[in-house]
């Protein structure tokens, strides 16, 4: 990259055989006439003092060349570039000298006077704006200036008339004033000429000197980093990139470059590092720009599929996703790429795929209801497939080994058994998880053919919420009322969905039983043992809550496999960190870390791997470690440090750091190592840890 100082007009705008593109993301033209106004009024007085005006910087890059024309891309100073284009055709139709008109409009057109060349009207222009504005441009250099959007939208149309009534102005003061003094003052006009190198990043380049001040997200950055420099980025823009930005959202296209590299990278990819990690996956990857795009619009697809139901799938995989959308179960879709991808393979069918979005489903639910902390589901999705299918035979009892694969996981993501989840649906607060009750009890109503729409409906406590319960609640409910409400208030068998909102109240039971019979909204299912009810005490919600929970156990169940397939190898034992000793003489296989498993060879590679994933989980702590050179409670060193010399054996810790980690450590003292880092972390040492080890022969 080079910094110069460069002429506007000589150096950009009067050489011949050159075309100046603006890159097909950029935002449209959109200088105001205040800004037009000033830029003007610069030029005026540059040319008045007969001095260099520096205007800012003009940033740019070769594209290609053909046809003996130099393409370039405007990476910084599009709008600045396009003001004064339009200004100098405003110039040129006010010139009343034919040699001035002459002089002037030479400058908005490349020539070819031989005709050796063959320039065409794509390459005629100087300026190749957005498409949005190409036609405007096109338009008023060839001077159909009736045919121009005179609207509100019609910038270029709106700032060229204001240039001819400035022009006018000036001409108009003095009878020595002429459009050539304009053009001088224009021919004043300097700037920081930033050309880049094909060594550059202009992407990042772009991200730093972005004159909007507006800090690029994630898909800013990803979309300039494979369009920018294409020379093909119109076509590439509107057959991948556009498509994309049509099937997600903003914020739904965020979320999906991070499932995306999740899905692609080992580890795990925050906000903070993912669009190092987008480059570390297109370089590692040897990807073209439309290999990649062609890529990410394959998975765009059925991430639209997984956010909003695709009508080809059927009810059975659009009810099933929809159900893990309303529970905000998103960290599936890492799993689900590859399911979907097999499917559109042909490797399973739609019957198949079914299957397998309402295991998922139940597990989630299940997990849900039995509380079991969801820390670990990314791991355990980003890693499933290829446990499930470490082996292409297993593909051919697809459903099978993934419920097997479940079914005989011993770590907390076990799938939560009938007993321990009819037990909850029974016992847990159901209300404080308001979308998960809310979908249950929907899901309760519509077993039956008509289906209710719940978007209207709130949910409802049959004995009030009122600390201080009316005469009449206290009576039916008995001398232990306070008891009896402190349990069972926010529970299943209490809890109901309803119209009225706030209208039911404290109101006495057999004035609020009456009015729970809601013939607007039809619901039946869950009044049925309510309705008949002429007192509600405890008794009455534990007899609705095991038929509520019996309806909900059958509605997600888990289905056993018809061919089981085993996964545990009988050699291998799984120990949690608790007891260092049962590490001695053992061969370590590998170890699972809040769900992501990952195999190692050696207790030493399992410390230093544990470590690098909890450092990209969170870099503070053990910085902070580095920085202080803290020593575990009974250590004699410290364990990681930024000087070598401070640690024993030091290896450095990650390529990208400069933070040393201490090695050469008995198994005994790795897990000792691993389980003092993990309470470093706040995490489980029963649950967010475990390694699988065998004895050694």
């Amino acid at each position: 990259m080079k910094i110069e100082s460069g002429r506007m007009l000589n150096d950009y705008i009067q050489p011949n055989k050159k075309q100046y593109c603006i890159p097909v993301f950029q935002r449209d033209y959109a200088w105001t006439s205040e800004q037009c106004e000033k830029l003007f009024e610069d030029i005026v007085t540059a040319y008045k003092k007969d001095r260099p005006h520096f205007c800012g910087s003009f940033v740019y890059a070769p594209l290609k060349s053909k046809n003996h024309i130099d393409y370039f891309i405007i990476i910084d100073g599009q709008q600045r570039f396009t003001t004064l284009y339009i200004l100098l055709k405003a110039l040129a139709d006010c010139a009343e000298d034919e040699a001035d008109k002459d002089a002037l409009e030479k400058y908005l057109f490349n020539e070819d006077r031989f005709n050796r060349y063959g320039i065409d009207e794509k390459s005629k222009l100087k300026l190749k704006p957005v498409k949005t504005d190409h036609e405007q441009l096109r338009l008023l250099m060839s001077g159909q200036i009736d045919s121009m959007d005179k609207s509100g939208n019609g910038v270029i149309y709106h700032n060229y008339m204001l240039f001819r009534e400035l022009i006018g102005t000036f001409l108009n003061e003095s009878p020595d004033h002429s459009v050539m003094m304009l053009h001088d003052g224009i021919d004043h006009l300097i700037c920081a000429d930033i050309r880049l190198d094909q060594d550059d990043d202009a992407q990042e380049i772009f991200e730093r000197i972005n004159s909007t001040g507006i800090t690029l997200g994630l898909p800013d950055l990803i979309r300039n980093y494979v369009l920018m420099t294409d020379d093909d980025q119109e076509r590439l823009y509107e057959d991948y990139w556009l498509i994309m930005q049509e099937l997600l959202s903003r914020d739904c296209l965020e979320s999906f470059f991070l499932d995306y590299l999740n899905m692609k990278q080992d580890g795990f990819t925050k906000e903070s590092n993912a669009y190092a990690a987008f480059k570390q996956v297109y370089r590692e990857g040897q990807y073209t720009n439309e290999t990649m795009l062609r890529e990410l619009h394959h998975y765009a697809k059925q991430y639209h599929t997984f956010y909003y139901g695709d009508d080809r799938l059927g009810d059975e995989i659009n009810t099933a996703l929809s159900g893990l959308r309303r529970l905000n179960q998103t960290t599936v879709y890492l799993f689900l790429f590859r399911i979907f991808d097999d499917f559109e393979e042909g490797i399973i069918d739609q019957k198949e795929v079914g299957k397998i979005l309402n295991l998922l489903l139940s597990y989630s639910v299940r997990r849900l209801i039995c509380e079991i902390g969801s820390n670990s589901l990314r791991g355990l999705y980003k890693t499933l497939y290829s446990r499930v299918f470490p082996h292409g035979d297993h593909k051919d009892h697809y459903y099978d080994a993934i419920v097997s694969f479940l079914l005989q996981l011993t770590s907390k993501d076990a799938i939560p058994g009938d007993a321990d989840f009819m037990i909850a649906l029974k016992e847990r607060n159901l209300y404080r998880k308001n979308a998960l009750c809310k979908y249950l009890l929907a899901t309760i109503e519509n077993q039956g053919k008509e289906r209710i729409i719940t978007d209207n409906l709130t949910i409802e406590h049959i004995m009030p919420q009122n600390k201080n319960l009316s005469p009449a609640w206290q009576k039916m409910l008995g001398d232990d009322w306070e008891v009896i409400r402190d349990r069972y208030l926010h529970t299943l068998g209490n809890l109901t969905l309803t119209g009225y909102n706030s209208e039911l109240g404290d109101k006495p039971f057999h004035e609020k039983k009456e009015l729970l019979v809601d013939t607007v909204t039809h619901i039946a299912v869950l009044y049925s043992d309510v309705k008949d009810k002429e007192q509600w005490n405890a008794s009455a919600i534990e007899s609705r809550a095991e038929r509520l929970a019996s309806l909900i156990v059958k509605q997600f169940p888990i289905d056993q496999p018809e061919t089981k397939i085993e996964f545990k190898d009988p050699r291998y034992t799984l120990y949690t960190v608790a007891d260092p000793h049962e590490a001695t003489y053992k061969h370590v296989n590998y170890y699972e870390l809040l769900g992501e498993r990952v195999h190692v060879d050696s207790f030493a590679v399992m410390v230093r791997s544990v470590a690098e994933k909890l450092y990209d989980l969170d870099n503070h702590i053990i910085e902070q470690m580095a920085n202080t050179q803290e020593v575990f409670p009974s250590w004699l060193n410290p364990v990681f440090a930024y000087d070598a010399a401070a640690v024993r054996n030091p290896v450095r810790l990650k390529k990208n750091t400069d933070i040393y980690i201490s090695t050469g450590y008995s198994a005994y003292d790795c897990i000792c190592f691993i389980r003092a880092l993990l309470k470093k972390y706040n995490l489980d040492l029963e649950e967010d840890f475990v390694y699988s080890a065998r004895p050694n022969a």
